[in-house]
């Protein structure tokens, strides 16, 4: 029961952060995502299609809606070109860092 309420309090916070930074919350939780796994391996769009069940049209779809805002650059794969890695900006890096802070608090 605690940890629903928690989950929903944090759920809830969340979506204000993300309304006020202009992202929805498919697109705040693919951001999060790419921000936590980004860290540790390259993340590419195959990855995001696995990990939240989307279409391919769909993950790119909203990676290019986070592209446009300047959330992530779609980098060229050193081993292969035709393989785009999926980086975080320095603007999603402040914002990551507003996220932890709000869940911290």
């Amino acid at each position: 029961m605690i940890i629903n309420k928690i989950s929903h309090r944090l759920r809830r916070r969340s979506q204000a952060v993300q309304e006020s930074i202009g992202i929805s919350e498919a697109q705040g939780r693919i951001l999060n995502y790419i921000l936590a796994a980004g860290f540790s391996r390259d993340v590419y769009q195959k990855d995001i299609e696995e990990e939240f069940d989307l279409r391919p049209p769909t993950a790119s779809s909203i990676l290019r809606s986070l592209e446009k805002q300047e959330m992530i650059l779609r980098v060229p794969d050193e081993r292969d070109g035709r393989l785009k890695k999926l980086v975080f900006t320095e603007k999603a890096g402040r914002i990551r860092k507003a996220l932890e802070e709000e869940i911290v608090e």
